[in-house]
């Protein structure tokens, strides 16, 4: 698959140890690791960050087609229904979050196969009213699984993926990435508990600069930055106990924000 128009090659500083020929015989073993590590994020939660509600994902059938299209509703109840006799609106999965919060969503594919997604509350989120947005790993553009509309069926899906990259970050041959949007997904909510404030405001700095870095194109085989820090990050919760496992993690993204690229790699999808 042509991703790139151009992408220029670049030198690595920080390698992970484990060799891309085992990335993915990793990856397969690690899969309940990975589910493990994700419940505790949720479930480590404090009650007041909804603590209950976050135990479990949201889960979105999209077996009949890999772009999904969502009512805005989905995600956030309608007011003028609110209060509507006769109504029987869902809530919506966001109604109930406070502010600064996050839930994953695992969208269920064809055949078995699942994408990970993050929706996240955050003071920090201005590009729509009610300050949530999706991460999705594939980019906000072509590759972006899910098509969000509001009742008017117009397109708001830009307005509520702004914590998203602008293109894919998720690419690379099956040796380099086997298949790490739900790696990405945690790497998301780890940068998000680790530099939440009651603004946001430090978290949403740290994060966009985070996918600034990831973002950095190797070649297409190998992937980007954001494709080697996956791999490390799965190396670490294959091997550490959760709670280590996410300190570890979060000095991997400090070390990866401490990188001063000399120029943005120039990648088109």
């Amino acid at each position: 698959m042509n991703y790139f128009a151009r992408c220029i090659p670049l030198c690595i500083i920080h390698l992970p140890s484990i060799m891309p020929s085992e990335r993915e015989t990793l990856f397969k073993k690690s899969a309940h690791r990975n589910d493990e590590f994700e419940r505790y994020l949720s479930s480590s939660e404090p009650a007041s960050l909804g603590h209950n509600m976050n135990k479990s994902s949201i889960v979105i059938d999209s077996t009949r087609g890999y772009v999904i299209p969502l009512p805005l509703s989905y995600f956030v109840s309608n007011k003028h229904n609110k209060h509507v006799v006769g109504t029987t609106r869902n809530k919506g999965k966001a109604d109930a979050m406070p502010f600064e919060s996050f839930r994953f969503i695992s969208v269920q594919h064809r055949g078995g196969n699942a994408h990970s997604l993050v929706l996240i509350k955050s003071r920090a989120i201005r590009s729509n009213p009610h300050h949530i947005a999706i991460f999705e790993s594939n980019g906000r553009n072509k590759f972006c699984g899910i098509r969000i509309l509001d009742d008017h069926r117009k397109n708001v899906t830009k307005a509520y993926t702004t914590i998203s990259p602008e293109y894919n970050i998720n690419y690379g041959s099956d040796k380099c990435n086997p298949g790490y949007c739900g790696i990405y997904s945690i790497i998301c909510v780890v940068a998000f508990r680790h530099y939440r404030s009651k603004t946001g405001t430090l978290w949403m700095t740290k994060w966009m600069k985070l996918l600034a870095h990831m973002s950095q194109c190797i070649d297409r085989n190998s992937g980007c930055l954001g494709v080697e820090l996956a791999a490390r990050v799965q190396e670490i919760i294959a091997t550490s106990a959760p709670g280590c496992a996410e300190r570890e993690i979060a000095d991997e993204i400090r070390a990866c924000l401490a990188v001063k690229h000399d120029r943005m790699l120039s990648f088109v999808l």
